[in-house]
């Protein structure tokens, strides 16, 4: 089964982006990584779900099947590709497999013909690279957005995700005032300005569990306990703000 609660937390961080008031280079970057960040868990393919925000911000662009630049001498192999119904993936190389060397560059939906190509594919041949975040300059970036918005949906799932899953970038020397300081100290003001009393987690993957709640999956506990940088972090989050 996919992680279909990672795949709502793309989806509407991408939502969020849409909405924000800057440039569509920025959104494209923050899209780019939204998805990478999807790419590290089993999920489903799930583009077409915003397709109309990745075509709009140019994060997204649509060719002709034709004009594809391996079409020539393939001819045969894309009219093949025509006659199916679900989405088809392009390969570097197309009539290879997928492997990490020869992944997907494309995606060919028969039913129109068209070619989409998502920002950062080697088919985008003119433009830069997308540039990787760190996963907290990622969170603190959607968390501020989704403040500036009012969405408290966002800005709970967001710091639930990197409270949770943050710590898997950590080096281990990483140092836990530096972290405060840089991400946390504005991650904490924003998320006790709201009321989540009667707030219900979407899963408990993304949930928060306070230190010593019944319902706890242990998990806080056992990081505090732990020490190191992701332990202070979390102690300093659940300190009680004044």
């Amino acid at each position: 089964m996919s992680m279909w609660q990672i795949e709502g937390l793309i989806e509407y961080g991408i939502r969020l982006v849409d909405k924000a008031v800057t440039t569509n280079e920025e959104k494209k970057t923050i899209i780019g990584n939204l998805y990478a960040v999807q790419q590290q868990y089993d999920c489903k393919f799930t583009n077409f779900r915003v397709m109309p925000i990745l075509l709009q911000t140019g994060y997204t662009i649509t060719i002709d099947y034709t004009a594809h630049p391996d079409y020539k001498g393939n001819e045969a192999y894309f009219e093949k590709l025509l006659k199916k119904k679900d989405i088809q993936f392009l390969n570097r190389d197309l009539k290879k497999k997928w492997s990490e060397k020869n992944d997907v560059v494309a995606y060919l939906e028969p039913s129109t013909g068209k070619i989409y190509i998502d920002y950062g594919s080697p088919l985008r041949k003119e433009e830069p690279a997308l540039t990787i975040m760190e996963i907290y300059d990622l969170g603190l970036y959607l968390i501020r957005e989704a403040h500036q918005q009012q969405d408290r949906d966002r800005v709970y799932e967001w710091t639930a995700y990197i409270l949770k899953f943050g710590a898997i970038s950590l080096d281990d020397d990483a140092d836990a005032e530096e972290l405060i300081s840089r991400y946390f100290k504005e991650i904490k003001s924003i998320f006790y300005s709201y009321d989540y009393t009667d707030y219900k987690p979407v899963d408990e993957a993304l949930t928060i569990f306070w230190p010593g709640s019944k319902d706890s999956d242990g998990y806080t506990e056992w990081a505090i306990s732990e020490g190191g940088a992701e332990g202070q972090v979390l102690e300093y989050f659940f300190e009680k703000i004044a």
